[in-house]
């Protein structure tokens, strides 16, 4: 199972690839265990697989014509002639891992709490610059918080319609994954209708937020109903309101990462275990102080015990990117990249992230293709 499996998900010698584009299917309404797939081809012939709405996976070439000729209605038999022919392969060899193939989707599409993106531990996609498009954009929905009280939605913040736009170009892009941010984006009254116009499109959603909705039980069952699939809580030590609201969040079927704020003086051993047995999936870690080098040792020694993953790429609310140490932007980037994931301003206007600092151009008012274009020449 495993030379199966690096096969699928490992990179391997180039063949003429499928042409590149968007490739959609649901399964039959009596299937006993029915399932939607979304493929984006890359012009290498390597792919991005959406399943359920809910999970990326990276493809290379070989597990990308499985799913594709899947989503083609074709046979297993079919299959098999197919791309044994196409890359000379014996075809019984291709027949046994058309079948695994198949036995992963579904042990996948079960799983519960399942990451939103994920290479099952293999190589993914590594020629960056190849892509037709980011794999992830991070949608600042409102700059408002609770702290502030600010109304939502602020002056020159797009309304529900204007959002809906930019969420139809990302799908007809072919970019899988949408994570709302802000601010706080459960300020906004259309957080429910935006992220089940996303599911009903077949993308996979995140939300960032440490607001107080996040203790209304029926709220955050709503959150699921609408289709959210991952879900972030910056979370500081000793919040007695956010850990009751984690504590009925955590044991959901909704993969949700903690991060965990750090200043030189935080202790974080006995909160890391107590969040980790009420069933967090990962950990970030968020250091608020440039002398919080001892905390961060702490923090990663700890979660390493546990042995749940770290996420370090996903948007943090503007307060607290406010408040982060300098140096914390000022790594050397890396341009291959620069575009995997972009970020979206409230009023429509993408950039890549704060590493890179690049302006692309508004998706509301410009097309995907100008903009995707210009990705060189900003």
């Amino acid at each position: 199972m495993i030379d199966f499996i690096k096969r699928l998900f490992s990179k391997e010698p180039a063949h003429l690839p499928l042409e590149s584009g968007f490739h959609a299917y649901h399964s039959p309404k009596d299937d006993p265990e029915p399932y939607r797939l979304h493929l984006r081809i890359e012009p290498d012939g390597e792919g991005v697989l959406i399943v359920n709405a809910s999970s990326v996976l990276h493809l290379n070439q070989t597990a990308t014509e499985f799913a594709y000729y899947l989503i083609k209605g074709k046979q297993d038999a079919e299959i098999t002639r197919l791309v044994s022919e196409r890359f000379s392969a014996p075809a019984e060899t291709i027949a046994a891992d058309v079948v695994s193939f198949h036995q992963q989707l579904l042990t996948f599409i079960r799983k519960t709490d399942q990451e939103p993106n994920t290479n099952f531990g293999f190589e993914p996609h590594t020629q960056f610059q190849d892509i037709s498009a980011p794999y992830r954009l991070d949608c600042c929905l409102t700059e408002a918080s609770e702290a502030l009280a600010e109304p939502s939605p602020l002056s020159g913040e797009l309304d529900s319609q204007a959002w809906k736009k930019i969420i139809r170009k990302a799908f007809e892009a072919g970019i899988p994954h949408l994570v709302f941010w802000g601010g706080e984006p459960t300020l906004r009254a259309d957080l429910l209708e935006l992220l089940t116009y996303c599911e009903e499109l077949g993308l996979v959603t995140g939300l960032v937020s440490r607001g107080t909705k996040l203790n209304d039980e029926a709220y955050v069952s709503r959150l699921l109903e609408s289709g959210l699939d991952h879900l972030f809580v910056p979370y500081q030590p000793g919040d007695e309101t956010l850990l009751s609201a984690l504590r009925q969040i955590l044991p959901l079927d909704l993969y949700t990462c903690v991060g965990l704020l750090l200043h030189p003086d935080t202790e974080t051993r006995h909160t890391i275990e107590e969040i980790k047995v009420l069933g967090v999936n990962a950990f970030t870690l968020i250091p608020l102080s440039a002398d919080a080098a001892p905390a961060i040792a702490q923090a990663e020694e700890a979660i390493l015990e546990t042995g749940l993953p770290m996420i370090n790429d996903l948007p943090l609310p503007l307060g607290l990117r406010a408040m982060l140490p300098q140096q914390s932007y000022t790594a050397a980037p890396n341009p291959e990249a620069e575009f995997i994931t972009l970020e979206l301003a409230p009023n429509g206007e993408l950039r890549t992230l704060p590493v890179y600092n690049k302006y692309l151009g508004n998706l509301l008012t410009e097309s995907w293709r100008e903009i995707w274009k210009r990705r060189y020449q900003a």
